[in-house]
């Protein structure tokens, strides 16, 4: 059995190793352009929306991750695909400044990867371009280590795979999203889908992801549930449990990824880091348990340089070339100027900052190269604060469709108020390819309350969002509505806005929630009058009679009924 590790757990024979495979198949040309771009470019074509965004999701990326790993074994015999943790990394300070992301391990984290095993790596994008980080992506998040545990709080697949689930938080793709976001941000090879295997983290990311899969089947075995058979329900025909995967060799259905084989027959994963299991026993300065956090928690450059931890390590990758460490660099200590600021040291004439790794960032060579032109990014759905105010712009911002530019983000609400303000030009992009239609909003206070127990609910009002993510396009709209806290029910009726199905069909998925976060259940219209539970994704046509109005000037059906009803509880 082959034993996928942490990579921060690695001896430094097993890190070099796995670096060496993964350079060896870049550079082995037997295929063009190479075995290694070979198998990134697996990951497009039909792949893109069979990998993606369904139950396939997590069989076909096991799949591929065997693929790389057979791969990377025909160069070193005994190399296995170690996985990245991203939570021992969302509960630093500030995670960019990871160990992981130097010269010992993956490279610099921002801007042209001019450091690290894969420095100055040529991708085959069109263009060709050199290989790209954005870190920390604006709008993202590593794995939250408490967000996640509402993953683990469910039982069957349904619950916790697009598009059948209903709680992003639960949603294990979402939490995978988010991390491609972090580490490719605007400009990097991993935001885009077509993009992210260029970069090796892809793999270990995934891995890790491929983990989380299996420590949840781990867990239905306790419950008695048959993970084999246990493949959601859909009505995409891509993620088809019959359908044939996209790209990989030899030919495998999509319900083949979810066989038990895989862990019981050629791998299996050895526990993540934990205080209990002195954090994989990983070399120090690599990682520390944390006893305020109850967790353990990878260094920072700084603090390995503080933590002699130059002196359990061997070798590094500058300019993308293995170099043993300098005797000066395990020696010296950060260097403090008069004024309390660190100056600069000087290793191999490439200047360094005091951890003694070099510059985070080389604008120089960041700025003579161009950026790879992404066609389709990820989204995270899950965003953590410290990105939030990184950047103000959004990741999706825009999309052009018949030659007419849309706005996201779309507000109706504010619409509504500044209606009649001529001298507000709140959107200044033609909105002719949008449909609205009505949705129920009933809101219920939950009798056990108690008054004066939360802050929030001593308030008259509080505001119910509701929000239209595009399935079948990219594009998202946003709404609130006003309710007052004193009445024990209330019913409104809002708006939500999606691509306009001209041809063929709209998917959408439409969620609902408090201003605690929490999530109201959808229920559809399944007869004329009557509602039954629903995940809140929705299929639109263009058929009669139409569940949406045409525009958004205002003209409606007051008759027409809303198709998707949001109970709500607080």
């Amino acid at each position: 059995m082959r034993v996928r590790k942490e990579i921060r757990t690695l001896s430094e024979d097993e890190r070099e190793d796995f670096f060496d495979a993964v350079r060896a198949l870049k550079a082995d040309k037997s295929v063009a352009p190479n075995q290694y771009d070979v198998l990134a470019l697996m990951h497009q074509g039909d792949a893109v929306d069979s990998a993606h965004g369904g139950p396939n999701f997590v069989s076909w990326h096991r799949y591929y991750l065997l693929l790389f790993e057979n791969a990377l074994r025909t160069k070193k015999r005994r190399v296995t695909l170690p996985y990245w943790d991203s939570t021992l990394d969302y509960l630093m300070d500030k995670p960019e400044d990871t160990i992981l992301f130097t010269e010992i391990f993956l490279g610099n984290p921002k801007g042209v990867v001019y450091s690290g095993p894969f420095a100055l790596w040529n991708t085959p994008t069109d263009p060709p371009t050199i290989l790209r980080r954005d870190i920390p992506g604006a709008f993202s998040s590593l794995i939250n280590p408490q967000t996640l545990q509402q993953v683990f709080k469910k039982k069957y697949h349904r619950e916790i795979l697009t598009p059948t689930n209903v709680e992003d938080d639960a949603n294990l793709e979402y939490h995978h999203d988010g991390v491609h976001v972090w580490v490719g941000g605007e400009d990097g090879h991993m935001g885009g889908v077509y993009t992210s295997p260029m970069d090796p983290t892809f793999f270990l990311h995934h891995c890790y992801i491929d983990y989380l899969w299996e420590q949840f089947r781990q867990r239905q075995k306790k419950f008695g549930i048959n993970s084999e058979t246990d493949y959601p329900p859909t009505t995409d025909t891509y993620h088809s449990p019959s359908r044939i995967m996209d790209n990989l060799k030899p030919p495998k259905k999509n319900s083949d990824g979810y066989s038990n084989s895989f862990t019981r027959n050629i791998y299996r994963y050895a526990p993540a880091p934990t205080c209990k299991n002195k954090c994989g026993r990983a070399k120090r300065g690599f990682l520390f348990c944390d006893r305020k956090k109850k967790a353990c928690v990878s260094r920072s450059r700084n603090e390995f340089r503080k933590e002699d931890g130059f002196k359990s390590v061997k070798n590094w990758y500058r300019g993308g070339g293995k170099k043993i460490i300098p005797q000066s660099v395990k020696n010296s200590s950060p260097q403090i100027g008069p004024l309390g600021n660190s100056r600069n040291i000087r290793v191999n004439s490439v200047a360094a900052d005091t951890s003694g790794f070099v510059s985070k960032v080389d604008a120089r060579q960041t700025r003579a190269n161009k950026a790879p032109k992404m066609t389709r990014k990820f989204k995270a759905r899950i965003v953590d604060p410290r990105t939030k105010s990184r950047q103000r712009r959004s990741i999706d911002q825009s999309f052009a469709s018949n030659n007419v530019r849309i706005a996201f983000d779309i507000n109706m609400h504010l619409r509504q108020e500044n209606g009649n303000n001529n001298s507000l030009n709140w959107i200044p992009y033609n909105l002719d390819n949008w449909a609205v239609a009505p949705i129920a909003i009933t809101n219920t206070h939950d009798r056990l309350y108690t008054p004066g127990q939360d802050h929030l609910k001593n308030q008259r009002t509080f505001n119910i969002t509701f929000q239209t993510d595009g399935f079948s396009y990219r594009g998202r709209h946003m709404e609130y509505i006003t309710v007052d806290e004193r009445t024990l029910t209330s019913e409104s009726v809002g708006s939500i806005a999606f691509e306009k199905p001209v041809s063929g069909e709209t998917k959408a998925y439409v969620r609902a929630y408090d201003s605690y976060g929490k999530l109201c259940q959808p229920s559809c219209l399944v007869s004329q009058s009557m509602y039954k539970e629903c995940s809140g994704m929705i299929k639109v046509t263009s058929d009669y009679p139409r569940m949406y109005f045409e525009s958004y000037n205002g003209d409606s059906d007051s008759n027409m009924k809303p198709f998707l009803k949001f109970i709500c509880v607080n």
